[in-house]
């Protein structure tokens, strides 16, 4: 039985009646209120924007940002701008009766501008993939689509549970995840890749650093040796990529096992309802012989 999503349903709908104002505390510890579930919504992030169209939101989306890209339906609405540089002007012109956004994609002087104009502004910042189906509970409530939203967490909580069970008692690979090869900057802890490692049967070797993203040197990755290297598809498209730049590594363990591979970024790094699909991924990567 998987209570956490029947929980969530149950306490927004109570806050969601039909026509009811709709009260919610966003992840800035804000109260906010909107008269009745929104109708013409404006979303600062690709996460939220996916959320919405996932849970069947996607005609109340009145604009996105250029970086929303996912589903297709998404490209064909008004755009406002970057996800750090917003057209604050463009958003008011399109009436929007409420504002989406997140902590670490948005910066707080946008935040205060569009605040500023009256507009309720809903602020999501999900480090976890419990964090991830809280959040899209929340917008299922602001958005009017409760038992949508309740049914893909449900869903999303079945994939992690069953990727857990398989890990369980599997051998756990060492992992280094690459963000960037120059500067080398590696995923660390405190982060939602460095979750998705460890639940797709990982063991995260910059984890120990302490940081979120600490950079390395080519040595220390040469010193850590990990079985396996990952690299964010935007980053490599092949090994040779990785050796001509650094040659030493052809000597890791990871490189002559061919354990070198890369990731949809937008798949993986994006907190919202295809975070599954990079830790389904991620899994396989890990565990091919679950495949």
């Amino acid at each position: 039985m998987h209570s956490t999503p029947r929980v969530l349903f149950l306490a927004l709908v109570c806050a969601t009646n039909l026509g009811a104002q709709i009260t919610l505390v966003d992840d800035l510890n804000r109260s906010v209120s909107i008269p009745s579930a929104a109708q013409r919504i404006v979303s600062l992030a690709p996460s939220i924007t996916e959320s919405l169209f996932a849970i069947g939101a996607g005609s109340r989306v009145v604009g996105v940002t250029d970086y929303c890209n996912y589903p297709l339906a998404a490209k064909s609405k008004e755009q406002v701008g970057g996800v750090i540089n917003p057209n604050i002007e463009k958003i008011v012109s399109l009436r929007p009766d409420l504002i989406l956004l997140t902590m670490e994609g948005n910066v707080r002087e946008d935040f205060n501008k569009l605040t500023s104009f009256g507009v309720p502004v809903f602020v999501t910042n999900p480090r976890t993939l419990q964090g991830i189906r809280e959040s899209i509970a929340k917008i299922g409530s602001l958005a009017g689509r409760e038992e949508e939203a309740a049914r893909l967490v449900y869903s999303m909580k079945n994939v992690e549970d069953s990727v857990k069970t398989l890990t369980q008692k599997a051998v756990r690979p060492r992992v280094l995840f690459f963000v960037s090869l120059q500067p080398i900057i590696v995923v660390g802890t405190s982060t939602f890749l460095n979750e998705l490692i460890e639940l797709a049967g990982g063991v995260n070797i910059a984890a120990s650093t302490g940081s979120t993203y600490p950079t390395y040197s080519r040595e220390v990755v040469l010193e850590n040796n990990p079985d396996v290297l990952i690299f964010m598809s935007e980053i490599i498209q092949d090994t040779d990529e990785i050796t001509n730049l650094y040659p030493e590594w052809s000597k890791l363990n990871a490189v002559l096992a061919g354990k070198v591979f890369t990731i949809d970024a937008d798949v993986l790094s994006r907190p919202g309802p295809r975070a599954v699909n990079g830790l389904r991924a991620l899994f396989h990567l890990l565990h091919p012989q679950h495949q």
